[in-house]
């Protein structure tokens, strides 16, 4: 589903109410699926977004400098060990 489908998707849930399947009824050429439909329709009823929120995912990792320093550290204490 790109980006055009949403705001489509989001325009026609807001004017019209339209749900997930009178949207696959209005365009089957456009082949989505229901669950994908549904999902973005409660995205849009509990944020208003349909973007991803920030902070949402997998968190970052340490940059390399403090990685490198963590493993020498670990090894170290492995020799001595």
């Amino acid at each position: 589903m790109t980006n055009k489908d949403k705001i489509l998707i989001k325009s026609l849930w807001q004017s019209k109410g339209s749900g997930a399947w009178q949207l696959i009824q209005a365009f089957p050429n456009k082949n989505w699926k229901r669950r994908g439909i549904e999902d973005l329709l409660r995205k849009l009823q509990e944020t208003g977004l349909l973007d991803h929120r920030m902070g949402n995912g997998r968190a970052r990792t340490l940059n390399s400098c403090e990685k490198s320093s963590v493993v020498e550290e670990l090894t170290h204490f492995h020799k001595v060990v």
